[in-house]
């Protein structure tokens, strides 16, 4: 019996220290994802194609994290909207790199609806102010 509880004890405290990592690697996600499209606006705005380019190639890397992310989750609409947001945004790289900025702009678009819809399905504003993952 002293085996079970402690082998289920072990198990609980793994599982909470990879829940905890995980969490901690999608805020870092987030602050990333929040940043990047802050730079990847503004290199729009000014006809640079090629920092448009890296800015929105960075930004599908990080969905590819966070697709995984959800996958682990089993959240079969999060990983859309993240697969969404990755796709739309290797768009917004080869749009911007071809120097068809406009249109790079236009695909941006496309990619924050697929933000705002994960972000109205998976976080909750917290008492403090902060966001947590539902």
């Amino acid at each position: 019996m002293k085996r079970i509880l402690l082998f289920t004890m072990c198990l609980t405290a793994i599982a909470l220290a990879v829940f905890g990592e995980d969490a901690a690697d999608y805020q870092k996600w987030m602050k990333t994802i929040g940043a990047t499209s802050g730079s990847l606006r503004k290199n729009l705005d000014a006809k640079d194609g090629d920092a448009a380019s890296a800015d929105a190639k960075k930004l599908q890397a990080v969905f590819d994290e966070v697709h995984m992310f959800w996958h682990m989750k089993n959240a079969d609409d999060a990983m859309m909207f993240a697969m969404n947001a990755r796709d739309a945004f290797r768009d917004v790289a080869s749009q911007a790199a071809a120097g068809k900025v406009d249109d790079a702009s236009t695909t941006l678009k496309k990619a924050m609806t697929a933000c705002s819809g994960c972000h109205a399905a998976h976080r909750e504003k917290a008492t403090d102010g902060s966001w947590k993952i539902k």
